[in-house]
């Protein structure tokens, strides 16, 4: 992780609270999903951020799909919702087409670029918005958890509009990462660097996503969603910190 970014010392005043960097999220349980989209779909989503999405094969790309139960975190208690694409690295793209942008992925080293990023508390929409320039907005979002799978849910207008669910039965203790995020904060590109420890996690293939045909998840649609995930997972403890955002060059 880069200590460069000259915005390194500013601080915050997010709903009487007062947060700099690295934030940190102590704890919570996230379901995720990897799906592929096609590649042409993806970059008119985010044709506004200026990125181009990474490909894995020819016109494809890979949506990550993320529904976060944060219970103790620095920008409060919530639930969100999130969607990115594995995005090509400023720099350039891999040596290896496709094989490169794999490797990256599962290394943990692919930059992502989120989207779609609804959460249900003002400071959880101040915090993305003002220190990293997330494009987060005010949603209704639940979770709920059986005894075997965790379902997360968004509804709007009196119905449910999304469902994903997945089974939560894991043990599994994951590798620590410390991933690149681009986003765009304060009108320019910029990098920023999750650092990510899972636990009680488990994968597989059985994440069930579930949608209406409600506008805010026509984006969703127009990707080919609802279909099987290439992958889904499910991690039952989570530690996060978000370093400052540096400007991409």
């Amino acid at each position: 992780m880069s200590s460069m970014s000259p915005h390194a010392d500013r601080r915050f005043n997010i709903e009487g609270e007062d947060l700099g960097y690295p934030t940190l999220f102590h704890n919570g349980s996230t379901s995720v999903g990897m799906f592929i989209v096609p590649s042409r779909v993806a970059n008119e989503l985010i044709a506004d951020s200026g990125f181009t999405v990474a490909e894995v094969a020819p016109g494809k790309a890979v949506l990550s799909f993320a529904g976060v139960h944060y219970t103790d975190t620095e920008c409060g208690t919530y639930e969100e919702i999130g969607c990115a694409f594995f995005v090509n690295k400023v720099s350039g793209k891999p040596l290896l087409p496709y094989l490169g942008t794999w490797i990256n992925i599962l290394r943990g080293n692919q930059p992502s670029f989120t989207w779609f990023l609804p959460v249900t508390e003002k400071s959880a929409l101040e915090c993305g918005i003002q220190m990293w320039g997330y494009p987060k907005t005010i949603e209704d979002i639940r979770h709920s958890k059986s005894s075997d799978r965790s379902v997360t849910t968004l509804h709007r207008d009196g119905q449910e509009i999304l469902r994903y669910s997945v089974s939560n039965t894991g043990s599994g203790t994951l590798k620590p990462l410390n991933s690149p995020v681009y986003s765009i904060f304060e009108g320019k590109p910029h990098l920023g660097y999750l650092s990510q420890q899972f636990s009680d996690a488990a994968y597989g293939r059985d994440g069930e996503l579930a949608l209406s045909d409600h506008d805010l998840v026509a984006p969703l649609r127009r990707l080919g969603l609802p279909k099987k995930p290439l992958m889904s997972g499910h991690m039952g403890k989570l530690r996060f910190s978000m370093s400052a955002p540096e400007p991409l060059t």
